[in-house]
């Protein structure tokens, strides 16, 4: 049996039965609320195109990166991992997949947990479950950012257990390289080097099989990729992430060139203090780290391209602050936790512009509430970041 002190100091081990009914009522009509989407066409149009991109490749062999109509800013071997995709009929591609995403939705916060309690009772991971299926980013069951989740959270709950696995897993993570980053950096971080070889292996032969299959050239290939990356996430004609700092910077200057020099330089530093954290962290090759996933996933959103459902990889940052052990922190971790748990409940930006117009608030209000995911994951930072560096110092004691 789990006592409360050894479970957390921010949720109990036993909580009240009408409790974790009511979070698990309200996990329920989030959920039900994505399937309802998930059925609207307009909110098909990605899983469309991987299904067109797929079934391109595979069933005709055609070389996606040849052609600027419909390319893919995927990179070729998240072509091959998810090419199955375009075999399905076209008709049942989007109730299949949202179908699947539910289980991962389910599957996730599960792992999030057992990450972090590995011999936790169902029973008391019940209630955190339930609270972060409330996030709004389980609402969408259509994209493939829970998918890379899973398997990065797998990798770690497999890391050493089963570490062929595990390396298979960080390797399907690499699908996309924004949610992988936190995870590869974690076993980079704990020198689980097994895991990072076989990821890079998963990558290779995908890589490959997508040339051999398309009858590519790797080089040109690569180069098209990477002008891909350029024309969607460069300049002023960039797409744009909820979270992403770089419009904060535009703020103070309209030169683009400066802008991205400023964010790329901005982005660095951050990656750089997290490696230097992790570095010092990895050495007691614990599997929870300030380091990797919580700050390097933080990091992923304000650097890259995120919507609302990229805010899900912020679970390990949600397991963090409930099941570190400093009880000198708790009544920090507690608002922190609860600031984050409503913040990715309630999408206040996504309510401001439907809704802000009603409110007659002068234009500097509506300022405010389109930046204010990315100033959350700003503070968010800092207050990680306090944490682990507090962390630090006690160890060292």
């Amino acid at each position: 049996m789990i006592e409360a002190r050894s479970w957390s100091g921010l949720l109990p081990a036993r909580p009240h039965a009408g409790v974790i009914a009511a979070w698990a009522l309200m996990a329920c009509l989030n959920l039900s609320a994505g399937v309802v989407i998930a059925s609207w066409p307009e909110r098909q149009t990605d899983l469309d195109t991987m299904w067109r991109w797929g079934h391109a490749w595979l069933l005709q062999g055609s070389n996606l990166y040849a052609t600027d109509v419909d390319a893919p800013d995927y990179p070729p071997h998240a072509v091959v991992a998810l090419a199955p995709v375009g075999t399905l009929p076209a008709k049942w591609a989007a109730p299949v997949w949202a179908g699947f995403n539910l289980g991962l939705a389910l599957l996730a916060p599960y792992l999030a947990v057992r990450v972090a309690r590995p011999t936790a009772a169902l029973s008391a991971a019940a209630l955190p479950i339930c609270m972060f299926l409330c996030w709004g980013g389980f609402r969408t069951l259509l994209q493939f950012s829970l998918l890379t989740l899973v398997f990065g959270l797998l990798a770690m709950a497999l890391a050493d257990r089963r570490p062929t696995l595990g390396g298979l897993c960080l390797g399907l993570v690499l699908i996309k390289p924004q949610i992988a980053a936190p995870f590869f950096l974690w076993a980079v971080f704990t020198r689980r080097l097994r895991l990072v070889a076989l990821a890079l292996a998963v990558v290779t032969a995908g890589f490959a099989l997508f040339c051999l299959r398309a009858q590519a050239s790797p080089l040109m290939v690569v180069r098209r990729y990477l002008e891909i990356l350029q024309m969607f996430y460069m300049g002023d004609a960039t797409l744009i992430g909820l979270a992403q700092i770089r419009p904060l910077i535009a703020l103070s200057s309209s030169n683009t060139v400066l802008v991205d020099v400023i964010a790329l330089a901005t982005a660095v530093a951050i990656l750089s203090g997290i490696c230097v954290l992790g570095t010092v962290e990895g050495r007691r090759r614990q599997v929870l780290l300030f380091s990797a996933p919580a700050l390097a996933g933080i990091w992923s959103l304000l650097a890259f391209y995120h919507l609302t459902y990229g805010f899900i990889l912020l679970l390990p940052v949600a397991t963090l602050l409930i099941f570190d052990g400093d009880p000198e922190t708790t009544v920090f971790r507690t608002r922190l936790f609860w600031a984050l748990q409503l913040a990715l409940m309630f999408d206040v930006p996504g309510l401001w512009r439907r809704f802000g117009h009603l409110t007659g608030a002068p234009p500097i209000v509506s300022e405010f509430a389109i930046h204010v995911d990315r100033l959350l994951m700003l503070g968010l930072f800092a207050s990680v970041a306090m944490l682990a560096l507090r962390a630090r110092k006690h160890f060292r004691r």
